[in-house]
């Protein structure tokens, strides 16, 4: 793809601070010229435009190649779930463009020395005569309920430690985890440090900013005795612009499997292929490491149920639903609506070229308030869950962990990743704590809707992990 032709989408959280409308706006405006390319900026929330207008604005403009990059620090949900349910919603709407997706920043080496600079800055401001090995760094990001996002501001912590001779180097956030800014801040002070410098881990400026400022002011009228240094947010700093360079790249290196047959079922979600934060790159293997199946190869036939083998092009068109099937005592027989693992049959078909999202619509869980108005038709409908779940997986299912949510309990953390990448594509919500994969519930999900989307999407992408992903025969 002639990046001098595609369109880069910066998809950002959203502020309704002026000034940090006006920094994106710069933002994407510097990387318009670094790139050469045409930059599209557009938000989550709070702000104009959202990404479909964005996306259409892209298209009216004569684009057929686009790559949206989430503009985010972490792999919060918006980044799983949110963008891939808009994106894919493009996708449908315009079948003739091609939509890419690129990782998120995560702790790229630039950013790392990005923050060491705004540190340096921040005490030749303060003309601080406390050595680094009394001083304490205080990282604080903005907070989430996704382990994976947290686990970036830990990671970069980690990285911006090593070798700059800092006595501590410690992570906390805004809001939404723990541990929260004040509780860093103190902790830093209770470890010993004569001197704290605190780094908002945030690229704009807003209301989350602001109020960082003012936290690390109460600190510094709890402990007087304490320097306390508000260093810069990240910001329009070049190593911020290196960094979404180098996702952009990555990206527009990516697209060039995307023709290959074997990688249709990749199609429904690219970008999922890599790890949160790191290169989007691929060795193309499908988890199968130093196999080559390019274009055909023979590995390729050993993957494929038969009538895909020998270059036969996997169809993207969507499937026909497959109709319920009951046993004798009348329940359905989830287990037999696709022929369980044969490879000439449904099922395995269904996983690999089940085409577009089964769903038009993101299904989401309901309401803690919603469940405790409708008790008997929420254990109606959890009951169910659970039996088409361990019917078609095996697994082990739990459902007292919160209202709303089904728990399917995967045999690792690395196949939990997996299937929530995959099935967040089929717009349904899911979120993940360790090895647990949770799935939407509600007292209103219906059988032959709701509940079969649901079953559904985790039989497919089970089935997937299972018998390709892991390199089984089908």
């Amino acid at each position: 793809m002639n990046p001098e032709r595609s369109a880069l989408l910066l998809v950002g959280h959203g502020t309704a601070d002026p000034a940090g409308q006006a920094e994106y706006e710069r933002l994407a405006a510097l990387l318009s010229d670094r790139l050469m390319t045409f930059v599209q900026p557009c938000f989550l929330e709070l702000a104009d435009p959202p990404i479909a207008q964005a996306i259409d604005e892209c298209v009216t403009a004569g684009f057929q190649h686009i790559v949206a990059l989430p503009l985010l620090l972490g792999a919060a949900s918006h980044q799983k779930n949110d963008i891939p349910t808009a994106l894919n919603l493009a996708r449908a709407r315009w079948p003739e463009v091609s939509i890419y997706y690129g990782t998120p920043l995560g702790a790229q080496y630039t950013l790392v020395c990005t923050l060491a600079e705004r540190v340096d800055l921040a005490r030749a401001a303060a003309n601080t005569q406390i050595p680094p090995e009394e001083t304490a760094l205080a990282i604080i990001g903005r907070g989430s309920r996704d382990p994976d996002s947290n686990a970036e501001v830990a990671r970069i912590a980690r990285l911006l430690w090593e070798g700059r001779g800092y006595g501590w180097v410690e992570y906390g956030f805004y809001g939404l985890s723990q541990p929260d800014t004040a509780v860093t801040l103190d902790r830093c002070v209770a470890l010993g440090a004569k001197q704290v410098v605190v780094l908002p881990y945030l690229l704009f400026t807003g209301r989350i900013h602001q109020r960082i400022g003012i936290l690390v002011e109460a600190a510094q009228q709890r402990h007087r005795e304490i320097a306390f240094l508000l260093a810069e947010h990240l910001g329009e700093h070049p190593g911020v612009i290196a960094a979404i360079r180098q996702r952009y790249e990555e990206a527009l290196n990516d697209t060039a499997t995307m023709n290959c047959d074997v990688c249709k079922y990749r199609q429904l979600m690219p970008g999922f292929t890599a790890e949160f934060g790191l290169p989007q790159t691929s060795d193309h293997h499908h988890g199968m490491r130093g196999v080559s199946h390019h274009h055909g190869a023979p590995a390729a036939n050993r993957i494929l149920p038969p009538r895909y083998r020998g270059g036969v092009a996997v169809s993207a068109a969507p499937m026909g639903a497959a109709p319920l099937v009951y046993d004798a005592e009348g329940r359905v027989a989830w287990d037999q609506i696709w022929g369980g693992d044969d490879p000439n049959s449904p099922f395995c078909e269904l996983a690999l070229a089940g085409g577009p999202p089964h769903r038009g619509e993101l299904l989401e869980p309901a309401s803690p308030d919603t469940v405790a108005a409708d008790p008997e038709a929420y254990a109606r409908v959890v009951a169910e869950l659970v039996r088409g779940l361990r019917l078609v997986t095996s697994l082990t299912v739990v459902t007292d962990r919160a209202p709303g949510w089904v728990g399917l309990v995967c045999t690792s953390e690395e196949m939990a990743l997996w299937l929530l990448r995959a099935i967040v594509v089929e717009n349904i919500s899911v979120r993940r704590e360790r090895n647990v994969l949770f799935l939407p519930a509600g007292p209103n999900f219906h059988l032959e809707s709701e509940i079969k989307n649901v079953i559904t999407a985790v039989a497919k992408t089970h089935h997937y992990w299972q018998e390709h992903m892991q390199g089984g025969q089908p």
